[in-house]
């Protein structure tokens, strides 16, 4: 059944083959990087002015009972493994002590983990991995008061450009709109608890015009209908998410899925309905087994998208592992820059954050270990792998690496409250937000270095690309890329961005050393440069990057 995933790749090549659209400003898809940092009543640090912010009719934070009945639910033998039963009993001798010191039953989820990284607890909480910690906020979490809702402020928002990201995307939408406000339906199905987003994505949606809803479709749905067992998906989300007791805490939202899973021709309506579909931030592996079987056999609800986004009839937009998921190259899932240089890539699933803690790290892989899919997403993107949050943590790496090992000819980065808008025609594509957008051709590698050709587009440039490379490229001309402090550190974080400045000067190359890492970017005489608001763009530079520990020099 590989032939089906690969045919999905090739009748999306095929269809928009047809590049007479080289002018056109229609674009398909939105791939933004993540960082979105949007103001809301869960997040007053992101706003302009919190003054707004009623904390008797929204939702401001979770709440966690620590009461000894549910401080005994979320450390009971049944819910942790015999394996990890001294970590267990510390844990409960941890909640006893902080129940003791807070005196109150019902705290804030920051008061929670503000008194758990205390030094008595604090090498208790470093030693747990992401999955014990979630299974105790879950167990421990209030239901959401049903006249409570996130709500989010985009006029106080601190950040503009995450604001006129969003906006970018209702503008897609009213583009294929028969009505003055477009309908956009989002997923969760990236995310480990599906129903933690939906208030926020409404609210956002809202706000800027459009219609916003709820599409409850996820991986937990979609073993749920094929076991029969929609009536226990509480079990299932468990079992493939880590989720617990959200029947408890979300009880509407749980049933209104419920009611979605013993109704599958839902779905097809829904998309029907849809100008839009946007994709939350996560694991791009929970929103591919949503839409791929296990088998690589594309879902009915994936072939009615392609054919609907081929129609010019809805377009399609991600963030993060959201934009990542959409590729018919390989997926990338996990890893970081030095772990990538230095062990190379694994075709397999992602490794939970925190695995090698509580021994769950898939054969061959450790926390860090770059994995990927090696056929691909939901190959609606037919143009290059992809890969998000990319600057700010130093992921020009494992991009390489990745590139290298599987013979990917064009891959591509996506920054921080960053976006790329693409026709997927003609290969035109436009740059938005912040910063930029990091581009690698001809990748290779040996066992410990990888080389390659790249290009580096900041917001306000534009261009066209194929699935061999980047074909032409406009710089921006603006000032108003946002600039931090400069680093150097390039192995997870701007250092390789910030020291490219200098290559939009007279210097040609560029060095860098980090721990055993070496780093060499330059320009050459096909390289062209030009600065944008003190970043530097390059089209055709040269960079390579190699582990090499003492004992090797």
């Amino acid at each position: 059944m590989v032939k089906s995933l690969l045919f999905l790749g090739t009748v999306f090549s095929l269809a928009f083959s047809t590049a007479h659209a080289n002018e056109d400003s229609y674009r398909h898809v939105m791939l933004a990087g993540g960082g979105m940092s949007v103001c809301s009543s869960m997040a007053s640090d992101k706003c302009d002015d919190a003054d707004w912010i009623d904390r008797d009719t929204m939702r401001t934070d979770r709440y966690l009972n620590i009461s000894k009945k549910f401080r005994s639910k979320a450390t009971a033998e049944s819910v942790w493994p015999t394996y990890r039963e001294e970590t267990r009993k510390e844990v409960i001798d941890a909640l006893a002590l902080i129940h003791d010191r807070i005196k109150e039953d019902i705290v804030p989820e920051r008061v929670f983990l503000r008194e758990f990284t205390r030094r008595a607890t604090q090498q208790l909480y470093n030693s747990l991995s992401d999955a014990e910690w979630n299974r105790i906020i879950d167990l421990l979490e209030m239901p959401v008061p049903d006249n409570m809702a996130e709500m989010v402020n985009l006029e106080d928002n601190l950040s503009g450009e995450s604001r006129a990201i969003y906006r970018q995307f209702v503008g897609m939408a009213e583009t294929v709109s028969d009505d003055d406000q477009p309908t956009i339906y989002f997923l969760t199905s990236s995310s480990r608890d599906p129903y933690a987003e939906i208030d926020f994505y409404t609210s956002v949606f809202e706000q800027l015009g459009a219609k916003a809803k709820w599409l409850p479709l996820d991986s937990a749905v979609i073993k749920a209908r094929r076991e029969d067992r929609c009536d226990d998906l509480a079990e299932i989300q468990k079992e493939t998410l880590g989720a617990y007791e959200r029947d408890r805490v979300y009880r509407e939202d749980y049933e209104k899925q419920v009611e979605f899973c013993k109704n599958p021709a839902a779905t097809k309506n829904m998309l029907a309905e849809a100008d839009a579909l946007f994709i939350n931030d996560g694991n791009a592996n929970y929103t591919r087994s949503t839409f791929v079987k296990s088998n690589n056999q594309i879902s009915d609800e994936l072939k009615q998208i392609v054919a609907l986004v081929q129609q010019k009839e809805l377009v399609v937009g991600g963030v993060g592992a959201g934009a990542a998921v959409m590729t018919s190259k390989p997926m990338i899932s996990n890893g970081t820059t030095a772990e990538a240089i230095k062990s190379g890539a694994i075709a397999s699933d992602p490794p939970p954050h925190g695995c090698d803690l509580d021994t769950t790290c898939p054969p061959n892989t450790g926390p860090d270990t770059l994995t990927y899919h090696p056929l691909g997403g939901m190959s609606l993107f037919h143009f290059a792998t992809v890969d998000w949050a990319m600057s700010g943590n130093g992921r020009h790496g494992r991009l390489l690496r990745l590139a290298a090992e599987t013979s990917t000819p064009l891959s591509l980065g996506v920054d921080e409250e960053t976006s790329m808008t693409v026709n997927l025609e003609s290969g035109a594509f436009d740059v938005h937000g912040e910063r930029g957008v990091f581009f690698v051709e001809n990748a290779q590698s040996t066992d410990s270095a990888v080389a390659g050709t790249f290009h580096y587009l900041v917001a306000g440039a534009s261009g066209v690309i194929s699935p061999f490379g980047l074909q032409t490229a406009e710089f921006a001309e603006s000032d108003d890329v946002v600039q931090t402090a400069p680093t150097t550190n390039f192995l997870t974080d701007r250092g390789l961005i910030d020291s490219m400045r200098i290559l939009c000067g007279e210097r040609n190359q560029v060095s860098l050393l980090n721990k055993s890492y070496r780093l060499v970017a330059q320009k050459g005489e096909s390289s062209r440069v030009q600065a944008a608001g003190g970043e530097c763009q390059i089209v055709n530079g040269s960079i390579g990057i190699a582990y090499q520990p003492e004992e090797k020099l």
